[in-house]
C-alpha cells in the first residue's frame, strides 16, 4: 500500500512537471510583441477584459505609449438585444440573443498600421426566465462580461500571430 501511494506520488510529480502544455487561454504568448499600450474609445468592458487576457498572458500593459512595442486601440461597444424565440401559449419572451460589436486595430510604436480597423463581433443565446427578474439582469451582465471575454481572448490571438519589422522593435525596458 506504501510502495503504492509513493509510486502514484511519483507519477503525478512526473506529470505535472512536463513542460510545454498549458490550459486553454492560459499560455503565454510567444510572438514579438512584449508589451502593449491599450487606448479604449467608448469600450470599457472589452478593454479590462483585454486588460486581464495580456497580463494572465504575461504581457506587460504600458502606461506609456513610448513604452510599448504596440499600441492597441479599442473603439466603442455596442451591446444587442435579439430575442430568438417566444412561448406560443403565453406570448412571452423564450430565448433571447446578445450580440457584441467593438472595433480594435494595432499600430507599432512609431506608428506604423499594423492591423487595420476590424470589427469584432460576437453572439451568445441564453433562456430568458421572467419569473426570475433579479437573476435575469445578472444574467444579462454574466453575458456580455463572457462577450468582452471572447473578444479579448481574440485579440490576444491576433497579437500573438503578430511579427513586428525589425525597424519598429522598441528596446527592452528595464
Amino acid at each position: 500500500m506504501y510502495m503504492r501511494l509513493i509510486c502514484s506520488t511519483l507519477l503525478a510529480v512526473l506529470v505535472a512537471g512536463c513542460g510545454g502544455w498549458h490550459l486553454r487561454g492560459q499560455g503565454p504568448i510567444k510572438g514579438q510583441v512584449s508589451s502593449v499600450f491599450l487606448k479604449e474609445n467608448n469600450a470599457d468592458l472589452v478593454g479590462q477584459a483585454v486588460r486581464r487576457e495580456l497580463f494572465n498572458r504575461g504581457m506587460r500593459v504600458a502606461r506609456e505609449r513610448r513604452n510599448a512595442d504596440v499600441i492597441i486601440e479599442l473603439d466603442g461597444e455596442r451591446f444587442e438585444r435579439r430575442i430568438l424565440s417566444v412561448d406560443p401559449e403565453t406570448g412571452k419572451v423564450r430565448e433571447i440573443e446578445l450580440g457584441l460589436e467593438t472595433y480594435f486595430s494595432v499600430r507599432s510604436q512609431k506608428g506604423t498600421l499594423l492591423i487595420p480597423r476590424e470589427p469584432l463581433t460576437w453572439q451568445l443565446d441564453y433562456v430568458f426566465d421572467e419569473g426570475s427578474l433579479l437573476g435575469t439582469v445578472e444574467q444579462d451582465t454574466t453575458v456580455q462580461t463572457d462577450l468582452a471575454e471572447i473578444a479579448a481572448t481574440s485579440v490576444v490571438f491576433r497579437l500573438d500571430s503578430l511579427s513586428l519589422p525589425p525597424s519598429e522593435r522598441v528596446p527592452a525596458q528595464r
